[in-house]
């Protein structure tokens, strides 16, 4: 019973973290931004996942997360990523983890440019 608490309890505040009143278009950077990007799954991406996302208890095995060590599952997640990490719910402010700017933009770029596997 107290598991089916902390169950209802986590779907709860995902709920309620995956709902927001942005649109799209107003965590888009500048229009032209992502025409020279160079953001890649191979380079940037997968450093700054590695360093803010698949770390123990957030987006690996067992947590009951998408695991983000595996990179099939961060490109079908990329859209969500792309706007948790635009509007600061992601990484969550509680994990001490920020991105910069630049962090931000190269997500964004790279899910603007198809979220490849590159």
């Amino acid at each position: 019973m107290k598991a089916l608490k902390y169950i209802m309890l986590g779907m709860a505040i995902s709920f309620i973290l995956a709902c927001n009143s942005e649109n799209e278009e107003d965590l888009s950077p500048d229009d032209d931004i992502c025409m020279d990007s160079t953001a890649t799954l191979s380079g940037a991406i997968s450093t700054i996942i590695n360093t803010n996302c698949a770390v123990p208890g957030c987006h690996v095995s067992g947590t009951g997360r998408a695991n983000f060590t595996v990179k099939e599952n961060i490109i079908q997640y990329a859209s969500q990523i792309r706007t948790f990490t635009q509007n600061g719910i992601m990484p969550p402010p509680s994990s001490g983890r920020t991105l910069t700017a630049q962090q931000k933009q190269d997500i964004f770029c790279w899910v603007e440019n198809g979220a490849q596997n590159n």
